[in-house]
């Protein structure tokens, strides 16, 4: 396969990476193609007030967010290997996933970008 069809075949729309993580009723609605009309500068105010809204509701921090730096410690060369040996022990009883198998997935799971 050509570098040329391997990137068309895994091209997104920029309106749909755009829109990446949005529930199906906003990115279904009037509500994004009336801001798309909104001129420049009232975009960039628009932006302004939401970042305020959001900001004043908080953004729900996740179990990594919260995580001090000071706690994470390195794996040794011994756990890495161990790590290794029972990833390559999983291989070896087929337990894994092929690429057509992930790609499979992906595709139901974000079949809303197609």
């Amino acid at each position: 396969m050509e570098y040329d069809d391997v990137y068309k075949a895994n091209m997104v729309s920029e309106p749909m990476a755009m829109t990446y993580g949005m529930s199906d009723e906003l990115r279904n609605s009037d509500l994004l193609r009336r801001i798309s009309d909104l001129s420049l500068s009232d975009k960039q105010c628009l932006m302004r007030y939401i970042s305020e809204e959001v900001e004043v509701e908080g953004i729900q921090e996740d179990e990594w967010d919260r995580q001090d730096i000071s706690d994470v410690e390195p794996y040794t060369m011994e756990e890495l290997y161990a790590r290794i040996e029972a990833s390559h022990q999983q291989y070896l009883r087929g337990e894994y996933q092929t690429e057509e198998e992930v790609r499979e997935e992906l595709r139901k799971e974000f079949s809303w970008l197609q």
